[in-house]
């Protein structure tokens, strides 16, 4: 018995000292005086790190945010309305908007099955601050309906290819014929092409079609009956058709 009575007594006492003097939950398990030992020093590690993540993730999320809102962009002078009685015409979108600011295009989203006007339009301004003041067209009330006008958002990815639209030009290659002709206004009309190249002989004009709006795209492919009226049309580019910088390149076959 005294051999068992020194054992508690000579053992615990370096665990004791080792563990800054932990409690034990009996004297004779050392492994459980040893487990509780360490609990005090995992518990901390644990919830400190939680918290770290926790602040990182919102930091993160912070981040996002602020990247998502400098991805967002918008067309300069140029806004969106919605909600209009089907039975609006261009007319009368021209004369609302027009009390801002002089315009350069309106475009009337259409049903592609009917070609009716679909309740949305694109008006674009000759001038950005004119686009920011008819914001204040927004709930206005049109017959029954109240419209809606904000600015018209661009994305990043469609900024991005914008942007390499306008700054590589393709090589011409053997036997073209054909131009590519873009940033042109919504209300862009063959006729008005055909003016606009004049100097030059025009087979055909084949415009880009938006399949959900059936409205343009903004760019068309002119077919030339000769090279000397290509290289004049190509001549032209960045040449202002109603307001705007038209892109003119060699059509990529």
């Amino acid at each position: 018995m005294a051999a068992e009575d020194q054992t508690p007594s000579t053992k615990p006492r370096p665990d004791k000292a080792k563990k800054r003097k932990k409690p034990k939950r009996d004297k004779w398990g050392q492994l459980i005086a040893a487990t509780a030992a360490e609990e005090p020093s995992v518990e901390p590690e644990q919830e400190h790190p939680a918290g770290e993540v926790e602040a990182a993730v919102q930091v993160e999320k912070a981040e996002e945010e602020v990247a998502a809102a400098a991805a967002e962009v918008y067309e300069p002078g140029k806004v969106v309305a919605s909600g209009l009685p089907y039975t609006t015409t261009e007319a009368d979108i021209r004369k609302l908007f027009e009390f801002y600011g002089p315009l350069q295009s309106v475009q009337l989203s259409r049903f592609p099955d009917s070609s009716n006007f679909r309740g949305l339009a694109f008006i674009c301004f000759e001038s950005e601050e004119a686009a920011i003041k008819s914001l204040e067209l927004d709930g206005f009330k049109i017959g029954s309906r109240y419209m809606r006008v904000e600015r018209c958002r661009v994305t990043a990815t469609s900024n991005k290819k914008r942007k390499a639209e306008f700054q590589t030009d393709p090589k011409k290659s053997e036997g073209c014929l054909s131009a590519y002709v873009g940033n042109l206004s919504w209300n862009v009309t063959e006729k008005d092409l055909r003016d606009f190249f004049r100097s030059s002989k025009i087979a055909s004009v084949r415009f880009a079609i938006d399949k959900r709006t059936g409205g343009s795209r903004g760019f068309c492919h002119v077919d030339f009956q000769d090279d000397e009226s290509l290289e004049k049309a190509v001549g032209m580019n960045q040449s202002e058709l109603q307001g705007r910088p038209v892109k003119v390149a060699y059509s990529v076959q």
